[in-house]
């Protein structure tokens, strides 16, 4: 036997290595020797003195500056928030007059003459001279007329108030029993509006003083406002509270306008850092209270926190340094005496120090200047380091190609071959036998090949498979379709009632359904079931329920008695523990009683004729399949002409968005409240285009199933 010598295989990376390591090191050498020693005894004596010279003068400069404007920003704070107060104080001044002539005017109604008073529905020639009232839905008009004919003499009181304040938009009157007034006069008054329930009233009433409201949005200016009120006093009996609405617009255009240097941002904020006005702060909103009510003044650097609530709760002014909006920022901040309030102004740190940029720029010419030697210095450095580099570039050159020479040749090969695997010869296999690396990747490709081809032929037969199964479930989903009803109107000789049904599966196909048909001439039979799970399964699980149900209804069975024996059927055998929540409802269409029984389904809503909307709870039961033996119970409820009758699944209400946020049943019921004269199909429709704009592409989750009928009556 011929012993064959084995070769001992030879890495890439050490070939390639050994040659260049020799010429790279001795090249790397001399740069860094060379450039050593010329920068450290150039550089190091040009710049030293240069550049601490002018970081010193930068550094005294940016001190003074910052003292300065740290004074001027806290004076600006204090002042600002000295003008605000003054403005509040006028508004308490104005409030006391008001409140001390409707006490003398409670005390002596006799002495002060009564004006006519206007109701939201009786304008007056004047509007703007004339006040308007109202009392609550429930009070009787007798048991205020005594405190409306007292009031009427406060107009001329109140037009006064209003020409001497500016910043007073409104002026409000109202007592215990309910009684309302405001001047001037509007009939934009809900005519469900109580007093009695509103904040300013509340306070004055339980604090016997004179104090501030929170912000909050005007029932008819619907404007941001705050008001001032106080209790009116008889016999030391609270008789009245007068309330005087300031507009945040007044507050917000003086805060926008606050700048320094035409630089910086000013906020007016409470003891609890909730913001109140600031650049951008849209003062008309009616939805303030739900989005804007919750904006907070914060640094970005939570240190800074404690003490900036320290401050702001005990009304103490002052000036701090912090990450505002990622922005170094100096923040003044100043109370208000009267509200409690406190004016902040944000100046970032960059503005500070824009006077002295000239003064840095120079300073940094003259030390390009001093540094010319420096870089002449660098140059003649660069020039001999340019020669040792071409020199040593020579040597790796020649190096390099001859054992380029020798590592290429197998890699064209390599080349070659990988090339026409990639063009799709499968079959085509590399012969190299080269000892390295080379020869490993060679054998990697072949292997690959190899693997290519077994993969295309196993996907190719998988493609097929999937192909058949996207068959099978369109023809289920054709299948389950049929199965539901789906020509609408289903039954156009009856007039009455009128009924639409709907059914989304989230997969290809489902486990919600609907059903009705006629008992007899005179009753309909109304079910929607949810099987408890999706896909195939549920779809199965769907077909076999709704068959038992309309089987078991066409008995002549109640609403509870088919619920009982189609659960006795589903019990048998559920070794899978599969469930199904059925609603199921029996309607007399020439009397309208309807009776139901439920099976652990979601409660129906019901739109009466005047357009309200509720939900109807019934006897929730057990769901049908997991266990025998359960009783339900049936329930009657009739149903008026013109009244509607949903029922529906929960792939509605727990539709979701992108935020994982879920549609829920506040907002359908709101959506069936606003389509009070629709039919069944525009209300199923509405609800539907509604679960889909507030889910904002996100998948659904859940079969969406409705149906909906309206009750007309019999017909003469």
């Amino acid at each position: 036997m011929t012993n064959r010598r084995r070769l001992r295989p030879k890495n890439i990376r050490t070939r390639i290595l050994y040659a260049l390591l020799g010429t790279a090191l001795l090249s790397l050498v001399c740069f860094g020797l060379v450039s050593f020693w010329s920068m450290s005894n150039l550089g190091h004596s040009s710049l030293k003195g240069t550049v601490g010279l002018s970081q010193e003068l930068l550094k005294i400069s940016k001190g003074s500056l910052e003292t300065l404007t740290q004074e001027g920003l806290l004076k600006a704070t204090v002042d600002q928030a000295a003008l605000i107060d003054a403005q509040f104080r006028d508004v308490e001044n104005d409030l006391k007059v008001l409140v001390d002539s409707a006490e003398r005017i409670w005390r002596s109604p006799g002495l002060y003459p009564h004006k006519r008073s206007y109701s939201i529905a009786d304008q007056p020639p004047d509007p703007k001279a004339a006040s308007v009232w109202q009392i609550p839905l429930g009070v009787p008009a007798s048991a205020v007329a005594t405190e409306l004919q007292t009031s009427s003499a406060m107009d001329d009181f109140m037009i006064s108030v209003l020409k001497s304040n500016p910043i007073i938009n409104d002026c409000n009157l109202a007592t215990p029993q309910g009684l309302f007034r405001r001047f001037p006069w509007s009939a934009n008054i809900d005519k469900n509006y109580d007093v009695r329930k509103r904040d300013w009233f509340t306070r004055a009433l339980s604090s016997g003083t004179l104090g501030w409201s929170e912000p909050y949005v005007g029932v008819i200016a619907r404007n941001l406002r705050v008001n001032c009120s106080a209790p009116v006093k008889k016999n030391n009996k609270i008789v009245a509270v007068i309330g005087l609405n300031v507009p945040l617009t007044t507050i917000q255009e003086r805060i926008i306008k606050m700048r320094i240097n035409n630089q910086g941002r000013a906020y007016l904020v409470s003891k609890d850092r909730r913001i109140l006005a600031r650049e951008g702060l849209d003062t008309s909103s009616n939805d303030w209270s739900e989005k804007q009510k919750g904006e907070f003044f914060s640094f970005d650097d939570q240190k800074a926190m404690p003490l900036l609530d320290k401050n702001l709760a005990s009304g103490t002014p002052g000036i701090m340094r912090g990450m505002l909006g990622k922005q170094d920022s100096f923040v003044a901040y100043a109370p208000s005496s009267t509200t409690g309030w406190s004016v902040l102004f944000a100046l970032p740190v960059e503005a500070v120090y824009a006077p002295i940029r000239p003064t840095e720029q120079a300073i940094v010419a003259q030390t390009k200047a001093a540094s010319s030697l420096v870089y002449q210095q660098i140059g003649i450095t660069m020039a001999i380091l340019a020669g040792v580099f071409l020199l040593v570039l020579g040597g790796v050159t020649v190096v390099s190609r001859r054992v380029a020479e020798k590592i290429t040749a197998p890699i064209l090969e390599l080349e070659t071959g990988a090339e026409i695997i990639g063009n799709g010869n499968l079959e085509h296999r590399l012969q190299l036998q080269s000892g390295d690396e080379i020869q490993q990747l060679a054998e990697t490709f072949n292997r690959m090949a190899a693997d290519l081809s077994r993969h295309i032929h196993d996907l190719t037969v998988t493609t097929a498979a999937k192909e058949r199964i996207q068959s099978e479930l369109k023809l289920a989903t054709d299948i389950q379709a049929s199965l539901l009803p789906r020509i609408f109107p289903p039954f156009p000789e009856r007039s009455e009632f009128d009924l639409f049904a709907l059914m989304e599966p989230a997969k290809e196909v489902g486990g919600d359904f609907y059903d009705f048909f006629f008992l007899d001439q005179r009753r309909i039979c109304l079910i929607i079931g949810d099987v408890s799970d999706k896909g195939v399964p549920a779809a199965l699980y769907m077909m076999v329920a709704k068959t038992l149900l309309k089987s078991e209804a066409l008995r002549d069975e109640t609403p509870a008695q088919i619920l009982e024996r189609t659960n006795a059927i589903l019990a048998l055998d559920n070794e899978t523990s599969m469930f199904v929540t059925v609603f199921c409802a029996i309607l007399d269409t020439d009397t309208g009683q309807l009776d139901c029984a439920n099976a652990g389904h979601l409660p129906p809503l019901i739109q009466k004729t005047d357009g309200s909307t509720t939900y109807r709870s019934f006897s929730p039961g057990f769901v049908l399949g997991p266990m025998p033996d359960i009783s339900y119970r049936t329930e009657q409820i009739m149903l008026q002409p013109g009244e509607l009758f949903l029922l529906y699944t929960d792939g509605v209400n727990e539709a979701v968005n992108p935020s994982l946020e879920e549609y829920g049943e506040k907002r359908l019921l709101d959506c069936v409240a606003t389509h009070a004269a629709a039919t069944p199909d525009q209300i199923i429709h509405a609800i539907r285009a509604e679960v889909l704009d507030f889910a904002s592409g996100a998948p659904q989750s859940d079969d969406i199933t409705m149906l909906a009928i309206r009750y007309l009556g019999k017909q003469a």
